[in-house]
């Protein structure tokens, strides 16, 4: 069971957002190595790399910007395709370096704050605002302010929504599906007393029939990761997430599977589980190889739109439904996204060394 507790702040978290930004970065890089390790032994220990081949075609490209990356970064990321390839990113310096370089953490709150998406997007398809509460106030959905009897009177005529934390949310945690055909209505003043504040409410998604034939229980979303690099935003990888076994989110963690998405739209032949095992099929019987996202252009040409006006964040992650129209449907985005490298690739690709140059200044 999940603990909104553990969303918040330490004391010494509050203190000030650089200091705070400063810990988070060392913890990520921690999280990060103790993860590579846990999925490396998960695997066998991934791609056997001798000390001669890490010597002359690892060593002498990081070289050149001042690092010396551990050998098992390369084990990892080099495993799916068995071939060794320099260009991969290690957690510890993308987490370290590069993402504080291109993105401005100290801003990371109030942009990610789910109450300001209709405000920072307000041209966007969002999901169907209900409430949302900010700093301990709630609002409707033309952000007025209202009162806590208001909100429950307005979420007791509701049928069904979905309740999330609105800051430090993600990997479905704390999220609430409210039905009022399985729940009573008593759960709705519980739960505003849970969350407390900094939460919203809203209306339950509906998706496109390619991807509802998938998953229909889950809101299955693409999950892309944008780079604006010198006034061009560039895809550096993109997935689709879908849910399995009858659960509500489409994480791999929570049993789902995820997708590497081709530029046209089309999914790769196979998806990883929370195994790590790479397959052909979902659960459900769907090929993966068979299916093509709706509209996926227009979703990209929507995305590369919005990021343009988040200059202060180089790197964003962003997850997007389909609405049955054909609609992109921006559910929320990230500005500490992972890489998706094991799926996907390299993470910057052909401009993997311009952009290490950048950062570390070539040498």
């Amino acid at each position: 069971m999940w603990e909104l507790s553990k969303l918040k702040k330490t004391p010494l978290e509050t203190l000030l957002d650089i200091p705070f930004c400063y810990f988070r970065c060392k913890s990520w890089v921690i999280e990060s190595r103790l993860g590579a390790k846990r999925r490396l032994r998960r695997i066998g220990g991934g791609l056997k790399i001798s000390s001669k081949e890490y010597k002359n075609q690892i060593r002498p490209f990081w070289a050149k910007y001042g690092l010396c990356p551990s050998k098992y970064w390369f084990s990892l990321y080099c495993a799916p395709s068995g071939k060794l390839n320099p260009l991969y990113i290690p957690d510890d310096i993308y987490y370290s370096k590069i993402i504080p370089y291109f993105n401005r953490l100290n801003f990371r709150r109030p942009y990610v704050d789910k109450g300001f998406y209709d405000v920072l997007f307000p041209e966007l398809k969002q999901p169907s605002l209900l409430v949302k509460n900010m700093g301990g106030y709630y609002y409707n959905s033309s952000f007025q302010m209202i009162s806590r009897q208001e909100v429950e009177t307005l979420l007791g005529q509701c049928d069904s929504f979905v309740m999330k934390p609105s800051i430090d949310s993600g990997s479905g945690r704390a999220i609430f599906f409210y039905d009022s055909k399985t729940e009573s209505r008593d759960v709705v003043k519980e739960k505003l007393d849970e969350y407390e504040k900094d939460f919203v409410v809203q209306e339950v998604v509906p998706q496109h029939s390619v991807l509802s034939a998938i998953h229909e229980n889950s809101l299955n979303t693409v999950r892309i990761i944008s780079f604006l690099f010198k006034g061009q935003v560039y895809i550096l990888s993109s997935i689709l997430r879908m849910g399995a076994g009858g659960s509500r989110l489409d994480n791999v963690s929570a049993g789902g599977f995820a997708c590497p998405v081709y530029p046209d739209g089309q999914l790769y032949d196979k998806a990883v589980n929370r195994k790590s095992e790479w397959v052909a099929k979902h659960s459900n019987g769907t090929v993966f190889a068979e299916v093509r996202i709706p509209f996926y252009d227009r979703l990209i040409e929507t995305l590369k739109s919005a990021h343009k006006k988040l200059p202060y964040f180089g790197i964003i992650g962003w997850d997007f439904s389909i609405s049955p129209e054909g609609e992109p449907v921006m559910i929320e985005f990230n500005v500490v996204p992972g890489m998706n490298q094991i799926s996907c690739g390299p993470t910057f690709g052909d401009i993997t060394a311009e952009v290490l140059s950048t950062v570390f200044r070539y040498k």
